[in-house]
């Protein structure tokens, strides 16, 4: 049985992590470990990847050979591990598009260590052959692969039946949620704009948001902002399982400054959400702009307000539409399968 390695310094609850777990769960007939060297790792989540595969500690004391190993984190941190796990192909997940983490590519190091690329998106596979370090991938011989992410679609529905812990009030004109890390380039700014505008059309809303932020002084200065809507919004931290509370909105909002996939997307759609997002390049992978969702500016902030009555009176229409999405895993598995 072929050993394969998932591997991410530090670990926390977020869509990279959420799509390991759902990988983990789905794919069968491997060995698998997940590695890190951050022990600020999430306690809980790796307690949950456990149940699918042996969690270790990369240190000098790790010795275990792996025939494949997934990194899933671009950064620089990842070269260091290099020569502290032994194996026989070296695979570059890709979740996360920004400055930070292209960096990685201007690194020489970096054609030496990996084999493959796979990113989740055509959208990322398109951007990173736009840069100039692209001609680097065509010289080393190195593949960019696009397989979306693996979703649990059956998880995910029972644990939006569960009954939900806290008390989730529908009896608004609109009813919106926000799953993200509690951060300006998730879009609070964006988030807190729109909500004004709903505000003065006087909009009867409620605003739950799911997440919190490691940086607890960026998470702070936020909440301080929104407290001026405080009996719209409802901060609810880290939840375990948003689903029963995503079944239960008009809207999943998600006003990002970029995404290289939003898995959040995806999830509410399999639940018959339809979301409101901004106008990074994926959106249109996602959302079909007026059919399953609406498509914001992230420049034109000004323009939120000529949406608000389309996001009223359409989120019906929206919600039918999805009626018959269906997301099929079993190809993206045979695709994993043939890289590995």
């Amino acid at each position: 049985m072929k050993k394969v390695m998932f591997f991410r310094p530090m670990y926390y609850m977020g869509g990279t992590e959420m799509a390991i777990l759902s990988l983990l769960r789905k794919m069968k007939g491997y060995e698998f470990y997940v590695g890190y060297t951050d022990d600020t790792s999430d306690e809980n989540l790796l307690k949950r990847y456990s149940r699918y595969a042996e969690v270790v500690k990369i240190d000098d004391n790790f010795n275990e050979k792996m025939d494949t190993i997934i990194l899933c984190s671009p950064y620089k941190s990842v070269l260091e591990i290099d020569n502290k796990i032994k194996r026989d192909k070296t695979i570059l997940w890709f979740h996360h598009f920004g400055n930070r983490d292209a960096s990685v590519f201007y690194e020489d190091s970096f054609y030496n260590i990996v084999d493959e690329v796979v990113t989740v998106s055509e959208t990322c596979k398109k951007v990173m052959l736009e840069q100039d370090y692209a001609s680097k991938f065509k010289e080393h011989n190195i593949e960019i692969n696009v397989i979306y992410n693996i979703i649990d679609v059956e998880k995910i529905i029972e644990k939006s039946e569960r009954e939900c812990e806290i008390d989730i009030d529908t009896n608004h004109q609109l009813t919106l949620v926000s799953v993200s890390r509690v951060c300006y380039e998730k879009g609070f700014d964006r988030q807190f704009s729109l909500a004004k505008f709903l505000e003065k059309h006087n909009i009867d809303f409620k605003w739950y948001i799911i997440g919190g932020n490691y940086y607890k002084d960026i998470e702070t200065e936020i909440r301080k902002k929104y407290s001026e809507l405080k009996e719209n919004f409802e901060f609810l931290g880290f939840l375990d399982n948003p689903f029963n509370i995503i079944k239960h909105c008009d809207y999943l909002v998600l006003l990002s400054e970029n995404e290289t996939w939003g898995l959040v997307i995806t999830e509410a759609k399999i639940l018959g959400v339809p979301c409101i997002v901004t106008d990074f390049e994926v959106a249109y992978e996602q959302i079909l702009d007026n059919e399953t969702g609406v498509i914001l500016s992230r420049q034109n902030i000004d323009s939120y307000e000529d949406k608000i009555d389309t996001i009223i009176k359409n989120k019906k229409i929206y919600k039918e539409k999805l009626k018959d999405f269906k997301w099929n895993n079993e190809e993206l598995i045979e695709k994993w399968e043939n890289i590995i």
